[in-house]
């Protein structure tokens, strides 16, 4: 990929401002290309492929701001997104100190940039994604196991991001990724589980770790049965845990915050967490699955705890929340995609690791539950932070995993769920953009 789209949105940009020197203009540009190929019953069940290219525009002027996008990318159509975006500004409700951001100084990092991108991404021919399928699949089978479906995908692109403020940012990135399903069978039980892995590059990828997930976490289920209900220690596993912090994400947004929808509203500099909890959004983490250089407004991004040992440092920011808090935009505006508007998310959000072993946490738990698997992790209130979610997995006794465990119910409120967090492991592990450690809470109301 060239820098086509760049001098694309420069020139736009150009045109713009002098059509309207007082009104600020921005250009987001994205284009990306995909595959898939999917496996089940050991079979081909289908081979994808897509293409995507699309333009958004916004215009801003005395805190009102309009936006247009399309699904084209050339010189006509960014002018007329440029005039539909215009007719929106008399319409628009205007905010106090609404604007664009202005540029910051960024020096580029060839390391970092390298780790994301994959030049043999999507050059290969079916039958070598087909391979790494194979070993994955190979590495789910077992005895009493087998493999339902599995697929893997992978994906490049780029996005520009230009603006009459001067900012002029480039970027392209790859991804792999590979997931099995694999049933686990004893007389007529069966139970059904998935692993995942993805990589910024092709060669790094570790396919056989999805099958073995996958195994592994469907043959823990089988022969489950209810467990003790009660006030018990719990401990999360590194793909629970990515699950949970997902929770997490909206009420750290400053959007969400400042409009009074986050249980975190008004918790700025205080402990909400246990000394143990040091939440991370590192969008530098090199060949982060989340990685860039750049946010979806052009600001350059940065590492940084936004809970640190318990105290809540920090919220998500973007350009407009950044305004009405009287700071700078800390890079965290992120579009879903060319026909979205910016708004604040997290990018390789996790829980920092411990200095313990996973084994040595389990060997430290005389009575409590290893959870594998959430069912309705995502019914949190967001506001208060109640919640009930089933879980499932195996029961830990007096230091060692016993017998599995289904039908559980655990329920209680968000922040004392991080309060009561009392061991954190060093098994970090990412799943998408959200990654967590095992990591164990000293007593949760079990059902």
């Amino acid at each position: 990929m060239t820098r086509e789209l760049a001098a694309l949105a420069s020139e736009a940009v150009s045109w713009m401002r002098a059509q309207s020197p007082d009104v600020e203009a921005e250009v987001y540009l994205s284009r990306s290309e995909s595959r898939t190929l999917a496996l089940r019953d050991g079979a081909r069940d289908g081979l994808e492929t897509a293409r995507e290219l699309g333009a958004g525009v916004r215009a801003i002027r005395a805190g009102r701001a309009g936006f247009a996008c399309a699904g084209a990318v050339d010189a006509d159509c960014l002018r007329e997104l440029w005039r539909r975006a215009l007719e929106q500004l008399p319409h628009a409700e205007p905010e106090e100190g609404r604007a664009l951001p202005a540029p910051a100084a960024d020096a580029e990092d060839a390391a970092f940039a390298a780790s994301l991108w994959d030049e043999t991404l999507l050059s290969r021919p079916w039958d070598a994604l087909e391979a790494r399928l194979r070993e994955a699949e190979a590495a789910a089978r077992g005895p009493g196991a087998r493999v339902l479906r599995s697929d893997i995908s992978e994906s490049r692109g780029e996005t520009v991001v230009a603006s009459s403020q001067g900012v002029s940012a480039w970027e392209r990135g790859g991804s792999i990724g590979v997931s099995v399903s694999a049933a686990a069978e004893s007389g007529a039980e069966t139970q059904v589980a998935e692993g995942w892995r993805g990589s910024r590059r092709f060669e790094a990828l570790d396919a056989a770790a999805a099958g073995r997930e996958a195994l592994r976490r469907a043959a823990s289920a089988v022969g489950a049965r209810r467990t003790r209900a009660g006030r018990r220690a719990v401990a999360f596993e590194p793909w629970v845990g990515a699950e949970l912090l997902e929770l997490l994400g909206d009420p750290l947004s400053a959007e969400e915050a400042q409009g009074g929808r986050s249980l975190l509203a008004e918790r700025l500099g205080k402990t909400i967490a246990s000394p143990l909890v040091t939440l991370r959004d590192d969008p530098r983490r090199p060949g982060g699955p989340a990685s860039a250089r750049f946010d979806d407004e052009g600001v350059p991004t940065r590492d940084k705890a936004l809970v640190e040992r318990g105290v809540l440092r920090e919220f998500l920011h973007d350009a407009a929340t950044a305004a009405r808090a009287g700071r700078a935009s800390n890079g965290c505006a992120y579009r879903p995609g060319w026909n979205g508007r910016p708004s604040p998310d997290v990018s390789n959000f996790f829980l920092a690791p411990g200095g313990a072993a996973r084994d040595a946490l389990i060997a430290d738990t005389k009575d409590g539950l290893l959870v594998l698997e959430v069912l309705g992790a995502h019914m949190v209130d967001p506001v208060s932070g109640e919640f009930s979610i089933g879980v499932s997995g195996l029961e830990i006794a007096r230091g060692a995993l016993g017998r599995p465990f289904g039908g559980a119910m655990i329920s209680g409120n968000l922040l004392d769920l991080l309060a009561r967090v009392d061991a954190v492991a060093d098994d970090l592990a990412f799943y998408g953009g959200y990654g967590a450690p095992t990591f164990r809470v000293a007593a949760l109301d079990v059902a």
